[in-house]
């Protein structure tokens, strides 16, 4: 069977894994990426110090007091907060690091195998040896890879959907943790993780850098709630709940049974999938979903869109598309354009459109290049 190097030392192909763990269950794959590729790509731990001490960019410590107390401080850090952190057990993590420090999306070509769109962010953490955010449970996929140093991982085999939790605690860690498995993560190593699996990592030695890669896709509330408040926008303010006629007056304050049949025909003649453009909403949707574009987009070129420039997309933009033949309809940061599909995959693939190829472009297709540059969702490669 074809096997994708993140495989290359395991039973698992990717048709295997897509099959039978993904969202599923854990997997352990030892040897998964040469890291000396790619350890240069990550920041180190004095590197992510600093980042932690940006006003921008989201970091938190997690201080382990004892099994049962924890606490937890969030960034932006000084240099001398780590200075005094000499005798505490401590784990430093900061979030969204593929859009910081854009090199360390390089390791994503690992991860080719699931669409860009589900990708949340690379999480890096750090800190002394016994340093952890304590056992818990996540919401999202996580793959795990170690990237220097060690980490220890105690993990169950099954899902927990409601743990019971410490109380009087900043973070949900869970009361009454119970584990399968352990494994201590090596550089190089990847630990596979479903949403709502229990693990709890532990630092083995003090140059550990642990890389999260989280892939998210939005709850079943958050997709209702956004579904919903589109579809609003497209409903006429004229039409409106109308009370059913009574053959009695019902009392002063009374809400009826035929009212309450009123009000659920109403919705049910309106909430309809038939009333809004599906396509659009969800794409737009996705391109939104947790993003920090419009409030991190300081990537804007100065200078004006030509047919020297050679661009690709921004770390801070989230792209999908929708085929239609050789066409497409492509979402970028809650905008829709329609292209070819050439561009639409150019853009999501995260490759570079060279000036030769910016050249031979459509009309159309130019002008959707040019605009996503304005925007700032396409950058100078």
């Amino acid at each position: 069977m074809n096997k994708l190097n993140l495989f290359r030392d395991c039973s698992v192909s990717k048709e295997e894994f897509l099959r039978d763990y993904w969202h599923q269950k854990p997997l352990l794959i030892k040897n998964a990426v040469d890291i000396g590729d790619f350890v240069s790509c990550f920041p180190d731990k004095q590197q992510l110090i600093k980042l932690s001490c940006d006003d921008d960019i989201q970091s938190r410590i997690v201080f382990k007091n004892s099994e049962t107390n924890y606490d937890v401080e969030y960034g932006p850090f000084s240099h001398e907060d780590f200075n005094e952190l000499e005798d505490e057990t401590w784990n430093l993590l900061v979030s969204d690091i593929d859009k910081w420090h854009p090199l360390s999306r390089k390791i994503l070509q690992h991860f080719d195998f699931i669409r860009n769109w589900i990708f949340d962010d690379i999480m890096l953490s750090c800190g002394s040896v016994g340093g952890t955010v304590g056992p818990h449970t996540d919401h999202y996929d996580v793959f795990l890879l170690q990237v220097e140093g060690q980490r220890l991982w105690k993990f169950s085999n099954s899902k927990i959907l409601n743990p019971d939790l410490l109380p009087d605690q900043a973070l949900k860690l869970m009361s009454d943790f119970q584990y399968d498995t352990e494994y201590n993560l090596n550089p190089g190593d990847i630990l596979y993780l479903p949403p709502e699996y229990a693990h709890y990592g532990i630092i083995s030695s003090d140059d550990c850098v642990t890389c999260s890669i989280g892939m998210r896709t939005p709850s079943a509330s958050e997709l209702s709630v956004s579904f919903v408040d589109s579809l609003a926008q497209t409903l006429s303010d004229n039409n409106r709940f109308v009370e059913p006629q009574f053959q009695s007056q019902p009392l002063k304050g009374e809400i009826t049974q035929d009212d309450l049949s009123a009000v659920k025909n109403i919705l049910l003649d309106n909430l309809s999938f038939e009333n809004m453009n599906l396509i659009s909403w969800f794409g737009k949707y996705l391109t939104e979903y947790r993003s920090l574009f419009y409030e991190f987009n300081e990537y804007k070129e100065s200078e004006e869109f030509n047919l020297e420039l050679n661009l690709r997309t921004s770390p801070f933009s989230k792209t999908c598309y929708f085929a239609q033949g050789d066409n497409a309809i492509l979402f970028v940061n809650g905008m829709e354009f329609d292209c070819s599909l050439t561009l639409a995959q150019l853009i999501c693939n995260e490759q570079t459109i060279s000036s030769e190829m910016l050249s031979k472009l459509t009309k159309t297709d130019l002008e959707v290049a040019e605009k996503l540059f304005c925007e700032g969702a396409l950058i100078v490669a």
